[in-house]
């Protein structure tokens, strides 16, 4: 392999390596830096508890139909919301169960086909 050869393949490898930090980092960046407090009239088809870490603020992440909104974690209504979620997400589970024997992982996401509305 000449030197040609070798200063192509250099930069080919440090270009894909760019990308790759890249993704890598926009993956990483995406959070709740701000929370709203006001209560959410779109469907709820699923949500998200997110941990503090700089800059990500401690917040619930709901999915809409219209995309993420970051709650603060403290408004009753938010804690009556995950408590309704986190019900469903049991009945859900207790019925794939009883439906399918594969097994079933459990987290703090919740997410169905269905839509709710609080």
């Amino acid at each position: 392999m000449n030197f040609s050869q070798k200063m192509r393949s250099f930069v080919v490898l440090t270009f894909f390596a760019c990308i790759a930090i890249t993704a890598a980092t926009e993956k990483e960046s995406v959070c709740c830096k701000e929370v709203s407090s006001k209560k959410i009239t779109l469907p709820i088809t699923g949500f998200k508890v997110q941990a503090e870490r700089p800059p990500c603020v401690k917040a619930v992440i709901f999915y809409t139909s219209k995309g993420a909104v970051c709650s603060h974690w403290r408004e009753d209504w938010v804690l009556r919301k995950v408590t309704e979620l986190r019900k469903l997400q049991a009945i859900n589970k207790r019925l794939k169960m009883n439906t399918t024997t594969a097994p079933q992982m459990a987290d703090s996401t919740y997410s169905s086909n269905s839509t709710l509305n609080y």
